[in-house]
This record gives structure tokens, C-alpha cells and sequence, in this order.
């Protein structure tokens, strides 16, 4: 898991599957409509799911992971606590499902959480267990998202 704000990407432009992904939103991330629905940047290797949601109380939030892709979460605006948990150890709750690459566990006792803010990102490979949109305190403003997926070699 890696977690900076966006003016950072260079720091990782060394992770070749990364590089891309960050060029883009460096390049594009104000000019996204957030109701654009799915866009392309390099067919099924590299593509973008722009959100926006009202982040949702911690009770409601499920731990998540991916096998073939990972995810950079990038906030463009608002402010969201996501949490973290190694995904080895988790119990699942609900089974892999490889058409949409996702398997879900139960929330464990004890977990990380971060606060990503507009202009910061979170990366998540597979091993990271993940629970987006949670709602940071009172704090319940829109969020608007660029979720990047990035196919793994």
C-alpha cells in the first residue's frame, strides 16, 4: 500500500506499472467529467472509473482486494478514511469472483485507517485488503474519485 498527494507521483515512476497510470492523471485529472462512466486509457491494461458518492458510515464499509489489478485511488475532491488490513490472514465473506476481480472479507478487529484528502492517492496490490468511502468523523461532503486499474504483469 502506498499512500502521498498526487504532486508526489514522481517518487514512484520507478514502479513501472505505476508510471503510466500516474502520467495520466497528472495529465487529466481536472479535465475527467466524474459521470463519464469507464474510460480507456490502454484497453483492458490500464483504465479509469471515475465515482461520486457520499462516504458511508465505518459500520457499512467491507474489506476488499484484487488479484489481477490493482487500484489508485486518487480523491480529486472532498475527503474520505479508508482502511487497510494485509489481505493474508482475512477471513473471506465472500468468495472471489474473477469476472469482476474482487473478493470481500470480513472486517477484522483491528485495522489501519488513512485519511485521503483531494489531491491524494492510495494504491492498493492485491495483498492490501482495502475499505473505501468511509465517511471521516462529521465530516460528509461528496467525494469525487479517479479509480485507476491497473492490469499486474
Amino acid at each position: 500500500m502506498i499512500a502521498d498527494r498526487l504532486k508526489n507521483w514522481r517518487l514512484y515512476a520507478g514502479v513501472a506499472e505505476l508510471k503510466p497510470a500516474f502520467e495520466f492523471l497528472a495529465a487529466h485529472r481536472e479535465r475527467v467529467d466524474p459521470t463519464a462512466g469507464r474510460i480507456e486509457v490502454d484497453g483492458q491494461r490500464l483504465f479509469v472509473l471515475p465515482q461520486v458518492y457520499q462516504p458511508k458510515p465505518i459500520e457499512q464499509g467491507r474489506f476488499e482486494a484484487h488479484r489481477r489489478y490493482l487500484d489508485i485511488q486518487y480523491v480529486a475532491s472532498g475527503i474520505e478514511r479508508m482502511g487497510y488490513a494485509p489481505a493474508d490472514g482475512l477471513e473471506t465473506d465472500v468468495a472471489y469472483d474473477s469476472g469482476k476481480d474482487i473478493v470481500f472479507y470480513r472486517n477484522p478487529a483491528e485495522f489501519s485507517s488513512l485519511v485521503v484528502s483531494a489531491g491524494s492517492f492510495a494504491v492498493f496490490y492485491p495483498a492490501d485488503a482495502h475499505m473505501p468511502g468511509i465517511r471521516l468523523g462529521s465530516y460528509d461532503e461528496q467525494v469525487c474519485k479517479l479509480m485507476v486499474k491497473v492490469l499486474l504483469p
